[in-house]
C-alpha cells in the first residue's frame, strides 16, 4: 500500500514522522514528502515496517506533486492512502487579518488549501485505478475562528473535504477530514503561550499526542469506515465541551 505523507512541520519533531513509523508498523508502504530532508524520518520508519521513502515536494507546484504520485508509482505500484497534513500555522495564526502582510496571508492559502487540492486532484486518479482510496484532509480546531488567517483556511479546508467527497464516492474514494486540538507538539506548552489554559478547558485534562491522531486516521482508512465519507471528525480531548 502506498500511503504518501504530505507534511511541513518540522520531521525532527513533527507528527509527520510519528505517522509514517505508524503506519509503517501497522504493514504500509509509505511515502514521507516534505520541502525539507526526509532521508532520517524514512530510514527510521523503514525500521518499523516493510518499506518508507522519502521524496522532496512542494505541495503548492503542480509538477512536484505530479513527481510525488510518479515516485509513488514507480516504488509501489498503487496509492491507497494520503494524508493532507502539509500546513503553515504559526505565522499566520498570530497575523490577524487588519494587518496581514499579503505574503503571509498567500502563502497559507497557497500552502494549507491549495496544496491539499493539488495532492487530491493528482491522487484520484492513480487511486481509481484499483477502485480503492482513502483521503485525509487535516484540520485544526482553529478553523472555529474567523479572526486569522490560519482558522481560515482550515475552515475551507473542512468546507472542501465535503465537496471532495461528494464527487469522487462513487468511485471507491473516501474523503474526511480529521481536527485536532492542541497535539502531537513536542514542544506545545513552549510554543503556545496559552497551551495550558487550553487544554485545562479541555473534557480530557492532556494535550493530545501523534498516536491520537494515527487512530482516527486507522480508523477512516478501515474497513469499519468504508461507508463514512465527507466526515469532520474532531479528536480534541472534547474542547469546549466541558
Amino acid at each position: 500500500m502506498g500511503c504518501p505523507l504530505s507534511t511541513r512541520e518540522r520531521l525532527a519533531g513533527g507528527r509527520g514522522r510519528d505517522y509514517s513509523r505508524f503506519f509503517a508498523a501497522d504493514g504500509a508502504n509509505v511515502v514521507l514528502a516534505d520541502m525539507l530532508d526526509t532521508t532520517s524520518a524514512a530510514q527510521e520508519a523503514s525500521a518499523f515496517g516493510p518499506r518508507c521513502v522519502g521524496v522532496a515536494v512542494d505541495v503548492t507546484d503542480r509538477a512536484s506533486v505530479s513527481g510525488l504520485m510518479e515516485a509513488t508509482m514507480a516504488e509501489f505500484g498503487r496509492l491507497d492512502v494520503l494524508i493532507n497534513n502539509a500546513g503553515l500555522w504559526r505565522g499566520p495564526n498570530e497575523a490577524g487579518l487588519l494587518h496581514c502582510p499579503d505574503d503571509v496571508w498567500e502563502r497559507v492559502w497557497a500552502v494549507n488549501v491549495t496544496g491539499s487540492l493539488r495532492c487530491y486532484q493528482a491522487e484520484v486518479p492513480l487511486m481509481e485505478l484499483n477502485h480503492f482510496g482513502r483521503v485525509i484532509n487535516i484540520s485544526s480546531m482553529a478553523s472555529r475562528s474567523g479572526g486569522n488567517p490560519y482558522g481560515l483556511t482550515k475552515h475551507a479546508v473542512e468546507h472542501m473535504t465535503r465537496g471532495m467527497a461528494a464527487e469522487v464516492g462513487y468511485k471507491g474514494i473516501t474523503v474526511n477530514c480529521i481536527g485536532p486540538d492542541i497535539s502531537a507538539l513536542e514542544a506545545a506548552r513552549g510554543a503556545i503561550a496559552n497551551a495550558d489554559l487550553v487544554v485545562a478547558g479541555n473534557a480530557v485534562k492532556r494535550i493530545g499526542t501523534s498516536r491520537d491522531l494515527y487512530n482516527a486516521m486507522a480508523y477512516l482508512c478501515g474497513p469499519g469506515a468504508e461507508w463514512v465519507t465527507g466526515q469532520l471528525l474532531r479528536v480534541d480531548g472534547g474542547a469546549g465541551v466541558s
